[in-house]
Order: C-alpha cells, then structure tokens, then sequence
C-alpha cells in the first residue's frame, strides 16, 4: 500500500472538500488544505494527489502556485481530482501538463459535477444541485483505492 497525500482547495460550496474528507475517512491518506500551512516533506509519499473546484476552466490557482513552488515531484506518481459545475468536459489537461513539467508522473485523473452558483446560476438556484451525491462520493473513493493499493 502506498504512502499518500492529497493537497486540497476548495472554496465556495466545498464541494471538492467533501470529497476528500470522504477518501481520507475511508483511506490511509493525509489531506492538507491549500494554501498549505506546513512544511510538507514528499519524499515520504509515493502517492501524491491534486484535488479542487474548476475556476474559469481550471484548477484553481492555488493548486498551481502550490506545485510550482514543490521540490521532489520527480518522478513521484500523482493524481488529480476535481469538481465542476459544467456539464461535460475534461479539466484535467492543464494541471496534468503542469506535473509532467515537473517530472511527475500522473497517474489519473478523476472528476465529477459540484454545485455551481457562480455569475447567473445563482439566480436560477444553482447548477448541479445536490451534488457531489453518494455516488459520486463512492467513486472518487473507489478511484484513490485502486491508486493507493497498486
């Protein structure tokens, strides 16, 4: 089993937090809120996870000032998650770029809807309500497992 941890941002329906305090009560992983308040050495983790909300399209920036500022992501398998309000798209692409620019191998990417009142959604209640639900919970869940015990 792989020694993991999981740098978290999530700010306006902490949507992307209850999903990672949902993997680490279920699994052996420390999460650590960002901005990171810590000292974090990586060379105790083989598995390194990257999860937020999507802003504008991608992670927020506190994830990419968090990575650009890491030392020891060569060559350490990481993994992204996220939660959107869009109804499709992928928006692992731009963080996944910016980990191999690091050296880092990314291993996946997990993603799903969050509930989204940003601009004029908050005058019609919100988009994705309700979620992420239990299913998608589960999921993401499911997904760090098979990371952490390959």
């Amino acid at each position: 089993m792989k020694n993991a941890i999981l740098f978290c941002y999530s700010y306006h329906h902490s949507n992307t937090r209850k999903i990672a305090d949902a993997i680490a009560a279920a699994l052996p992983i420390k999460v650590v809120s960002v901005p990171v308040r810590e000292e974090i050495d990586l060379s105790h983790y083989d598995l390194i996870g990257f999860a937020s909300g999507i802003y504008f399209s991608e992670f927020g920036k506190p994830i990419d000032k968090l990575i650009d500022s890491l030392d020891g992501l060569s060559g350490k398998s990481c993994f992204t998650l996220c939660t959107h309000g869009a109804p499709k798209g992928d928006f692992g692409g731009t963080i996944r770029n910016k980990l191999e620019s690091k050296g880092a191998v990314v291993a996946g990417h997990w993603q799903c809807r969050g509930f989204d009142t940003y601009g004029p959604f908050k005058f019609i209640g919100g988009l994705a309500k309700k979620r992420p639900n239990e299913k998608d919970v589960e999921s993401a869940i499911q997904y760090v497992r098979s990371l952490i015990e390959e």
